[in-house]
């Protein structure tokens, strides 16, 4: 019932595949530079909002903005993923790389015995 079709929305998921540390032309290191894998379509029930509810799923210190329900024999999302959840990734036709910056990161994820949830945060990506 958590997850019945007709409440399932469309989002789209890049699992984190690498993190290297970045140099400079000196060659110390910098900061981490994380790659992506290409996005791909997803289904799953998407809150409107976290709630009182919520806060108690992922405890009372976990900063989120929104839950995603899943079945639980689907692949579920990974911490550290990124979303496009209010938009639709756009790829560059030159090179495929995406152009449309994601809104929302993977948080937490707590699984149970028939579903899977997914606290996710709004980010700003410029």
């Amino acid at each position: 019932m958590r997850t019945m079709t007709r409440n399932r929305r469309t989002f789209y998921e890049a699992a984190l595949d690498t993190v290297t540390m970045g140099q400079d032309k000196d060659g110390n290191y910098t900061e981490e530079v994380k790659t992506y894998s290409t996005p791909t379509e997803r289904k799953g029930v998407i809150t409107p909002a976290n709630g009182q509810a919520d806060t108690q799923l992922f405890g009372a210190n976990e900063i989120y903005d929104k839950v995603i329900t899943l079945n639980s024999n689907e692949n579920y999302l990974a911490v550290g993923s990124i979303l496009w959840v209010d938009t639709m990734p756009e790829f560059d036709e030159e090179t495929g790389k995406v152009i449309t910056p994601y809104d929302y990161i993977v948080v937490k994820v707590a699984n149970s015995l028939n579903f899977v949830n997914v606290a996710i945060r709004k980010v700003n990506v410029s």
